[in-house]
């Protein structure tokens, strides 16, 4: 069997047009969505500043021994409150439950395990063409090729499954973590361990033939079980890999001490809750600072703010080219008036998403920051007329030579 076939598919201006036309409704729903999505995230952003801003206010340090005191120095029940705390990890370690693995270091915070499996790779390329009248032709070639993949890959929906096809995978990659103990003198106050597991440094757990060959029997593989460069390998010949071999490596992360600023639940530390309804629990590893902690997590809300913003613009602005994209089809009926349309079309979509997404965000802000809102609004709209009237002087521009040699004939 060939590891490269070439199909070719037509699609008529009729069908295309009937395409686009449901490409309108998709387009509203997709620009409606980002309206939504971009005011939740700047009320999200809000909020969760404003909670951040309350629990720096609130947050009371535990000392060395995991008590809290009052300005005279007297001891107070913490409990319920917001405080901060650094100190020792320890407790037990998280390890392989389904496998074995590798023993873990007793800092460990997370064992990560990755399976890779040497399977087939389908890739596709197509290069569509216009054709006079609207329609289109699409040459499309799948190519095959053998990689290794940390994730299956379903052979049954490649074109040309016969020849191309990968066995299961035996396991897959997972993440172990258990709940920790941060050490505090007197006290031990448990972390979950889903935020334990988002703390540490990762380094890699070479596995010995001795675990490699465990690991086998607990998956009951008839390959044969080596180690070749730290990994647990199953195959026959690692420098020659087949399909259906598979590695597994591990990783663990580890953290020596912890900062956490968290509610005090007495014998474990609980998400603490701002009067907004926001939670807080943050937690780093090393010794850190509240001040600091506050402060990382005030920068990392802005910048994921800005990721959801920019986000929300490029699905505003698709939704907008999917709205207008019936009239590229029309223009199709010739070809290069179709790429002219499409162009134009393209900038009345740009045009309209810098005038509603900024819209959008100055008014979430306008409730919050006035003058912050009316500048978003106003910074928007601005842009938009310099696009508007960038595009309208290039279209006189072109169209000046042309009424002048009409004249002149």
């Amino acid at each position: 069997m060939s590891d490269q076939i070439t199909r070719v598919t037509s699609e008529s201006w009729f069908s295309r047009l009937g395409n686009s036309f449901a490409g309108i409704g998709i387009g509203f729903v997709l620009v409606i969505a980002s309206i939504a999505g971009l005011a939740w995230n700047e009320n999200r952003a809000v909020q969760t500043a404003r909670s951040l801003t309350e629990g720096a206010g609130a947050v009371i340090a535990l000392d060395d021994q995991g008590h809290a005191r009052d300005a005279n120095g007297e001891r107070i029940d913490s409990t319920g409150m917001l405080v901060h705390a650094s100190g020792s990890v320890s407790g037990q370690v998280p390890s392989d439950t389904e496998l074995g693995g590798p023993i873990v270091p007793d800092n460990t915070t997370r064992l990560v395990r990755t399976v890779e499996m040497f399977q087939w790779k389908e890739n596709k390329q197509s290069e569509t063409r216009k054709k006079l009248g609207g329609g289109t032709e699409t040459v499309t070639r799948y190519t095959y090729s053998q990689a290794w993949s940390a994730k299956p890959i379903e052979s049954g929906r490649f074109e040309e499954p016969t020849g191309h096809r990968n066995p299961p995978m035996p396991v897959e990659g997972h993440t172990f973590a258990v709940d920790r103990d941060l050490a505090l003198g007197e006290r031990s106050l448990t972390i979950p361990a889903r935020h334990i597991s988002g703390i540490g440094t990762e380094r890699s757990l070479p596995i010995s033939e001795e675990q490699a060959r465990a690991i086998a029997r607990m998956l009951g593989t008839a390959l044969p079980a080596t180690s070749a460069a730290g990994t647990a390998y199953f195959g026959y010949d690692p420098s020659r890999p087949r399909i259906g071999d598979f590695r597994i490596s591990y990783k663990a992360a580890t953290a020596d001490t912890a900062s956490v600023v968290a509610g005090d639940g007495g014998t474990a530390f609980t998400p603490w809750v701002s009067s907004n309804g926001r939670e807080i629990f943050l937690i780093r590893d090393g010794i850190v600072s509240a001040s600091a902690m506050f402060e990382r997590a005030q920068q990392s809300n802005a910048t994921f703010t800005w990721i959801l913003r920019l986000v929300g613009i490029v699905a505003m602005l698709i939704g907008f080219r999917t709205m207008l994209g019936i009239f590229g089809v029309i223009g199709d009926v010739i070809p290069f008036v179709g790429s002219i349309t499409r162009f134009a079309t393209g900038l009345v979509a740009l045009v309209l998403t810098l005038i509603l997404a900024p819209l959008t965000i100055g008014i979430a802000w306008i409730a919050v920051r006035p003058l912050l809102g009316g500048a978003i609004i106003a910074v928007g709209l601005a842009l938009a007329g310099g696009l508007w009237f960038v595009g309208r002087k290039k279209a006189a521009g072109s169209e000046g030579p042309a009424h002048a040699g009409g004249a002149a004939a």
